[in-house]
């Protein structure tokens, strides 16, 4: 795997994200961290060498890069950065501390969820940029990117604690058309009435309407009123573009069906990316989602995807009892992303 020098001067995601690989590029899977002191003395040696004057060193903040006057700072905020993956993950994050917190690796044993995240990791770092140098590029197909939208169907049955299907192009079971495979998921949502033939003025023959995961919470007395999730499934980097709420979702019930769920729908997108403060932008990660989610919906990205993938497989496996029968596709596919991640890695 090649990989550029650290990326000092960017946002501290993406300097953890070059900490991340770095350990999983290593034979031994280790990455000292303090070996980043070296990188950060040199880059303000650099900086410091102007014998001209002619240019006045530019000041670093949180904001803006790794930041911090001095290299004890700069190192805490990319441990902080790293310890809070861990925190929200848990044991879904497929790296740990050692006692001193100076020695970073990639665990031994990964449990489902920790290849899950590798996963979205080098999903999110397949291009030429920052990290990687273009030595070295994943192959990253349609059937990868289907892969993913695994990875999601299973999230968002842990999300919902209940029903999920892939839905997206390409569908399980043979690629049912639309219409069929709508008519199929929402006898067994039992909520909602699809129409018999597309109406007119509509495309005959859609593949997916923008709506790759549909998932609820099954209830026992089977009524309506319960949580009803749509998904959109963005594996590129151009996922900015793809929000189905509002119009996609509205479009979709408008035009496919007689009667509409009765249950209110919840957008939502799934990314392998991490969401993040914007360069130069102020705050934090919780102000950065509290502006996406106003045009996305709920955003599934790798700081949550694993986890609550974790748990679908558990609710699909029936070692999490919802108290329900449940109907969640692509728990088959877990064992192809398990070979997918080492075998890209190595």
């Amino acid at each position: 795997m090649a990989i550029n020098s650290p990326p000092l001067k960017s946002n501290p995601a993406i300097l953890c994200d070059w900490v991340e690989l770095k350990a999983i590029a290593d034979s031994r899977g280790v990455f000292r961290l303090h070996s980043l002191k070296r990188f950060w003395d040199t880059h303000r040696e650099n900086e410091d060498s102007d014998p001209e004057g002619q240019h006045r060193r530019e000041e670093d903040t949180d904001d803006q890069g790794v930041g911090g006057v001095d290299d004890d700072a700069f190192l805490d905020s990319v441990i902080e950065e790293l310890a809070e993956r861990a925190k929200c993950l848990s044991n879904s994050y497929p790296f740990e501390f050692d006692a001193s917190g100076a020695r970073f690796s990639l665990k031994e044993t990964l449990s489902e969820g920790a290849t899950i995240y590798l996963f979205c990791l080098i999903l999110s770092n397949s291009k030429k940029g920052e990290i990687l140098d273009g030595g070295w590029l994943p192959s990253i197909d349609h059937i990868t990117r289907n892969l993913f939208q695994a990875c999601a169907t299973l999230a968002a049955a842990g999300e919902v604690s209940g029903c999920a299907i892939s839905f997206g192009w390409p569908r399980p079971n043979h690629n049912p058309s639309f219409l069929k495979r709508l008519q199929e998921v929402y006898e067994i949502f039992g909520e909602g009435e699809v129409v018999a033939k597309p109406r007119a003025g509509v495309s005959p023959n859609p593949k997916d309407e923008e709506i790759d995961v549909i998932a609820w919470k099954p209830r026992p007395d089977k009524a309506a009123g319960t949580y009803y999730l749509l998904g959109q499934v963005a594996s590129g980097a151009n996922w900015e573009a793809k929000s189905i709420k509002g119009g996609a979702t509205d479009s979709f019930h408008h035009n496919w069906f007689y009667q509409a769920p009765p249950s209110e729908s919840t957008s939502s997108i799934f990314i392998p990316h991490l969401i993040q403060v914007v360069d130069g932008g102020k705050g934090n990660r919780r102000d950065r989602m509290n502006v996406v989610a106003a045009k996305y919906g709920i955003v599934f990205d790798r700081l949550r995807l694993p986890l609550l993938a974790t748990r679908g497989i558990s609710i699909a496996d029936g070692t999490e009892d919802i108290g329900m029968p449940v109907v969640i596709e692509r728990r088959g596919d877990v064992p192809q992303i398990k070979l997918w991640a080492p075998l890209i890695i190595a």
